[in-house]
């Protein structure tokens, strides 16, 4: 778009400097050129020397002739096509731009001088126009870089500025202004979230974890709050991202509560933490020191406090699996990246692919720290087998390459037969912990009560890979191996198992399973008879005393209602027991004594007993089981489940908002498959430890509001990704090579 105005150049605070990108304005004033493109390059035609000088409309200004057409007219704004044949004037024109055409007015407004700038709404052609000021974008600008996880100097980058100028946007502002708006966010947001959890008045179930910068090496742990607010909706809070000097059970157990005093909260139900040792220590110090606060500080006594978290054990027994044939991985993916390193390299294996009649697809490179990628490389490179025993055969190229050396040793690979047995194997496990971590590892949905089904899903898959008559020795040796992993970490049967028995009541508030599931799965998985009944009973202790310790908080906390309730129930009881006594002693005469029905019938139950009467939980538990294919025409949904029964069962419902609310997976599940652990930005990791805080709580925080939780990309998502990018190299860069490692 051609301007007369001249260079425009931007620095960090206004000024103008020679460093910075110089752009044209997208102004389109009236030129002298001879083009008729674009906006305002219409020249007024000459005089004709036979014909009197005409009048030019200044609408062609603001509409051009598409290629050289004497009887139509486009806006140079919204790109609409009029009728506007010569000598038929142009108020239809004239009418477009100066009433009807939205991409003049904002054209318009962006021209106009003014700071405040007139943009289109995000909804699209049918929105209204919206101001935008100054003050707007500077606060949008900052939430931006808190999102994207964007360093600091990014507002001061050049890259900013270049959009700004594009876009019309005023100057950015500095990097320390930036800082400064960040940190009053955060204090004011924080109050805000303080508020909401002292309004809540309900107790907390909490996860941490450990993150690592990577080139200070400072150590930092995250603490999340989770609970089930008002409306039965599942919600989580960072509460704390705290440097820790070293990782002590007494340093991490001080971090812990001196994070709870701060935010003022003095109940918790459940604290789920990794497999380290220092954390079960960490666990006992801190419920030791949490149970000073108050009597209601810990439920049961603490008994229940630790959880570990599931899908580490997951990692942990998965990572130990690719250990045991590492070399046949290495092999696979050494084949994976020669077959990926080049156009012509991918073409002939293509051709190998079609020799032997196998269907296309992308062979994916993994990610040697997310094992779920592994498992994805893997399970697509069987399906190409044959085609690698090809180009074992024929491809001269692809042999060398396994002769060179790396780091003074051969290249691992090529991969054979044995390689791809063993993956073959494997895969057949990575798939039913790859299932099990998608279920565990959602936290914007309780998943509590799926827990113990995921592990009777493994123990029972594993167990048919053992059984089965068509398993090989080697498949039946390796389903073994792994049946004593994860016994090692779930095996409630085992004393040396620290297994936490709440994983099982949590799974009984499902209405769809209650009892009913966890016993069944007992008998299954460890036998009928004596050690699954002990198992079964100590669930019903546990689910009793939870009943109770509820009960009676909940009766506490009614306060003077319940005491006047007990109170006129003592009154009726003296009363009728005063009247029973003068029905006695009334004498008939001839020393015969009133008798009346009562006495007979207090007889009677003297001998036989009251009924007692049934408590929320007997009723719970024999009410037939919920048919989540039928739950009131909607997707079944356990809180929602539990917020239509409310009045039914007020105690219940109280222990399933905060037993729901425990979390299995103490990671986010953009990390579940990592087997690593976590990673902090390079771009923060030269921050103070306040910083750093105050920009990780705050990308929670906003993500949340904005409804912008990360999600798990499943593996068809990868693959049809791979794809993509596969198909645009070979048509923009068909002769693209890259060297191999």
């Amino acid at each position: 778009m051609a301007s007369n105005e001249g260079p425009r150049l931007h620095d960090g605070s206004g000024s103008e400097t020679e460093d910075d990108v110089t752009e044209t304005s997208p102004t389109p004033p009236v030129t002298t050129s001879t083009s008729n493109k674009g906006k305002g390059k219409r020249k007024k035609p000459e005089e004709d020397s036979a014909k009197k000088q005409g009048t030019w409309s200044e609408v062609w200004d603001h509409f051009s002739r598409p290629d050289n057409n004497k009887t139509k007219a486009i806006c140079n704004y919204c790109k609409k096509i009029f009728s506007a044949p010569s000598g038929n004037g142009t108020s239809n024109l004239k009418k477009h731009y100066m009433v009807s055409c939205k991409a003049y007015n904002v054209w318009k407004a962006a021209n106009s001088g003014k700071k405040d700038q007139t943009m289109l709404s995000p909804e699209g052609s049918n929105s209204r126009l919206c101001k935008m000021s100054e003050k707007l974008i500077r606060e949008a600008s900052n939430e931006m870089m808190v999102i994207a996880e964007l360093p600091l100097s990014f507002i001061e980058g050049l890259g900013w500025k270049h959009f700004c100028f594009k876009a019309k946007l005023p100057n950015p502002h500095s990097r320390r202004t930036a800082t400064r708006d960040i940190v009053e966010m955060f204090v004011q947001r924080k109050a805000v979230m303080k508020k909401i959890l002292d309004e809540n008045k309900q107790r907390l179930s909490l996860t941490t974890d450990i993150w690592v910068a990577p080139h200070t090496g400072a150590s930092y742990m995250v603490i999340t709050a989770h609970f089930v607010d008002a409306w039965w909706q599942l919600r989580k809070l960072i509460i704390g991202f705290k440097n820790v000097y070293d990782h002590k059970a007494a340093t991490i157990s001080k971090v812990l509560i001196d994070c709870l005093a701060e935010w003022d909260i003095k109940r918790i139900f459940s604290i789920t933490v990794d497999n380290a040792t220092a954390n079960s220590n960490a666990m006992e110090t801190f419920k030791k020191d949490f149970k000073q606060i108050g009597d209601d500080a810990l439920i049961m006594n603490g008994d229940f406090l630790h959880l570990r978290c599931s899908t580490h054990i997951i990692n942990l027994i998965v990572k130990e699996g690719l250990m045991e044939i590492v070399d046949s991985v290495n092999a696979i993916r050494n084949g994976i990246y020669f077959v990926r390193s080049s156009t012509p390299r991918l073409k002939a294996f293509e051709n190998h692919v079609e020799s032997r009649r196998i269907l296309r697809g992308s062979l994916p490179l993994d990610v040697k720290t997310r094992w779920n990628s592994t498992y994805l490389m893997l399970e697509q490179a069987l399906k190409f087998r044959t085609a690698f025993d090809k180009m074992h055969e024929v491809d001269f190229p692809y042999i060398k390459y396994f002769k060179d050396t790396v780091e003074g040793k051969k290249r691992v690979g090529p991969p054979v037969k044995d390689d791809f047995d063993s993956v073959d194997r494997l895969v057949k496990f990575l798939i039913i912990f790859y299932k099990a971590t998608l279920v565990l590892s959602a936290s914007n949905t309780v998943s509590s009560h799926k827990l113990y089904h995921a592990i009777v899903t493994m123990s029972t898959n594993i167990s048919q890979l053992h059984s089965s008559p068509g398993s090989d020795e080697a498949l039946r040796e390796k389903a073994f191996s792994m049946h004593m992993k994860l016994s090692k970490y779930w095996d409630p049967l085992d004393n040396r198992v620290e297994m936490n028995k709440l994983i099982f009541v949590a799974a009984v508030f499902d209405p769809s399973k209650k009892m009913v599931f966890v016993e069944n799965s007992f008998d299954k998985l460890y036998g009928k008879g004596t050690k699954s009944d002990d198992l079964k009973e100590e669930v019903r202790d546990i689910l009793k005393s939870l009943f109770e310790e509820y009960s009676s908080a909940v009766e506490k906390n009614l306060g003077g209602e319940s005491g006047s309730l007990s109170q006129q129930s003592n009154e009726v009881s003296t009363s009728s027991a005063r009247s029973r006594e003068e029905a006695s002693q009334t004498v008939l005469g001839s020393g015969l004594h009133y008798e009346s029905m009562n006495d007979i019938y207090r007889e009677l139950v003297d001998t036989g007993g009251f009924q007692e009467k049934q408590n929320e939980l007997d009723l719970y538990l024999k009410e037939k089981l919920e048919n989540p294919a039928t739950f009131d025409g909607t997707d079944y949904d356990v809180l929602s489940w539990w917020k239509v029964n409310i009045s039914r069962f007020p105690v219940l419902s109280v222990i399933a908002r905060d037993i729901l609310a425990m979390q299995v997976s103490s990671v986010a599940s953009e990390s579940a498959f990592s087997t690593s652990g976590r990673v902090l930005e390079p771009s923060r990791s030269c921050l103070t430890h306040y910083t750093i805080e105050v920009l990780m709580c705050l990308e929670q925080w906003m993500k949340c509001e904005l409804r912008l939780n990360d999600k798990l990309v499943k593996k068809e998502q990868l693959l049809a990704d791979v794809e993509v990018q596969d198909n645009l190299m070979r048509e923009f860069e068909p002769a693209f090579t890259f060297s191999a490692p």
